[in-house]
């Protein structure tokens, strides 16, 4: 795995990146920006806030827990305006958030086990893996829309799975013994990223697939842990979080070239990468 020198962040480090850090003392969301290798601040509460996720391209949507309350959050990135968001009508979130398609009709979320779409233009809320067996969690909507891919267990260890909106026909796309978690397509549909310990067991490296030869590309091969990669909106570079430097940090790799990216440096966490589509 090649980790190229902090001083080249402006060359490889292109898109707005959202994330949750403890650098202030508490979790706080910050914004990497391809103007500045400096994270800006948006929350400044004494609380624990995290799960920021994009709603527009000046708006995010973040969890904020005081003592046991858990409450959703709006706040304007330019203005720091902010209110308060209703949690789902089926579902208290308490560790994942919404996730807003492009056009901000659609609202995704996982919730007791099930995958749920909420269609703000009817007020409608499908439970998308209801009759599926097994534990279904870690939502994705594709970049067309038209799809979600997401986590579930029936097999007897976790797969991906992709749901097509439209017809609802569900097709398994990792057929593993291995864990396989948190997957997401690329923007064109033709690559799905996951987190995997298929070549290391117990360790989770993020892995590409070709959906159409089943190829596989281990990116990372640390000895670390890696989670969460999420794709840029042309599909040339994948954002994820790893422990391989002895605590998590947020990183970069670009599938031109295979060279990965540092992009934070704090002692504490810095993680859940959410990039603006």
């Amino acid at each position: 795995m090649t980790i190229l020198p902090f001083f080249s962040v402006q060359e490889k480090h292109t898109d707005l990146v959202l994330f949750s850090s403890d650098r202030s003392g508490n979790s706080d969301i910050y914004l990497l920006s391809p103007k500045s290798p400096t994270p800006k601040q948006i929350t400044y509460s004494d609380a624990e806030e995290w799960a920021a996720t994009w709603v527009n391209s000046t708006e995010i949507s973040f969890l904020r827990q005081k003592g046991k309350v858990i409450t959703r959050h709006l706040i304007n990135i330019e203005t720091g305006i902010e209110s308060v968001l209703q949690h789902p009508v089926n579902c208290r979130l308490d560790d994942k958030n919404i996730l807003y398609s492009a056009e901000g009709n659609l609202q995704l979320y996982p919730c007791g086990g099930d995958i749920y779409l909420f269609n703000r233009e009817d007020s409608s809320t499908l439970n998308l893996t209801e009759g599926i067996s097994g534990t279904s969690s870690y939502p994705c909507l594709s970049f067309d829309g038209n799809q979600v891919t997401f986590t579930n267990n029936q097999s007897g260890s976790n797969d991906i799975y992709v749901m097509d909106l439209n017809s609802r026909e569900m097709t398994q796309l990792t057929h593993f013994d291995s864990n396989e978690e948190r997957g997401a397509l690329s923007p064109n549909n033709e690559l799905l990223v996951f987190s995997s310990d298929h070549f290391e067991t117990g360790n989770q490296d993020i892995v590409i697939m070709n959906l159409e030869t089943k190829e596989l590309r281990n990116i990372t091969s640390s000895l670390g842990t890696e989670l969460i990669a999420r794709w840029n909106s042309d599909g040339t570079s994948l954002y994820f979080g790893s422990n391989q430097a002895g605590n998590w940090e947020i990183y970069v790799y670009d599938l031109k070239d295979q060279s990965t990216q540092r992009l934070t440096f704090h002692d504490g966490f810095d993680g859940d990468p959410r990039i603006l589509k």
